[in-house]
């Protein structure tokens, strides 16, 4: 409700230009921005990074950074160098398992320089989106909320997983609800038994509640489950598992 003025309301006049029935106006309440109550940020740090998800996530940053090249306009890293050294990184990964001397010395190398340029871009997307989410998700970095940092633990596993066929034949589309928002998700998949651990092998890593698995033969009954990456890399649980044939 107003406030009535009187002739002796602190802080007025004779000259404030109010007059007998004159009414203190009811201030209008500041909305909460909620962009700065939970605020978001792309990790920066990836030393804790399994060698076999650098790469994965590495490339996700790189498409959707240049699908997204109108709003990251002057990245701290070429993308042109990136994909390169993406590519050396991966290469080098492969080579790694010779466990030659040199093999494993150039391996150390292109993981160095691929972490440096993931924590130079991550700086740089945090300075442009400024703590909003939906810029982060963007750039296709892992990310957390500022807020929730103290959360380090790995992640509860994604739930509501659903497979349903592609539009192509060997195609399957997985969807899930991760436990966290956004999330990046590393994606498994077994044509063997779904009991046994060494039957299941990484198909990727993906942002968000989406992956789509290609390069199955028709015919197959597959299985696939879920797990998100947490901060420093820790790993969350897995998801049940969820089956279908493929067409």
């Amino acid at each position: 409700m107003p406030t009535p003025l009187t002739w002796d309301a602190p802080g007025f006049h004779y000259d404030a230009g109010l007059t007998w029935d004159g009414m203190v106006p009811t201030p209008i309440p500041t909305q909460p921005n909620p962009i700065l109550m939970n605020p978001t940020k792309a990790i920066i740090d990836f030393t804790d990074y399994l060698a076999a998800e650098l790469g994965p996530i590495a490339q996700i940053v790189h498409t959707d950074m240049t699908t997204n090249a109108a709003t990251f306009t002057a990245p701290t890293v070429s993308l042109v160098t990136f994909l390169a050294q993406i590519n050396a990184y991966n290469a080098a990964y492969l080579a790694r398992a010779s466990n030659a001397t040199a093999d494993v010395l150039a391996f150390n190398t292109a993981r160095e320089v691929l972490e440096e340029s993931l924590h130079r871009l991550g700086t740089y997307v945090n300075s442009v989106a400024d703590g909003d989410v939906t810029i982060v998700e963007k750039s296709g970095f892992p990310s957390y909320e500022v807020d929730n940092t103290a959360s380090s633990g790995p992640p509860q596993a994604p739930e509501d997983l659903r497979l349903k066929h592609g539009t192509l034949s060997g195609t399957v589309t997985a969807r899930y609800k991760p436990d966290r928002r956004p999330s990046t998700n590393e994606v498994q998949i077994n044509t063997v038994n779904p009991d046994s651990a060494a039957d299941w092998r990484q198909f990727g890593i993906f942002q968000g509640g989406t992956a789509e698995i290609t390069g199955l033969t028709p015919g197959t009954l597959v299985w696939v489950r879920v797990r998100t990456v947490g901060l420093r890399g820790v790993m969350g649980a897995w998801s049940d598992p969820a089956q279908i044939r493929v067409l």
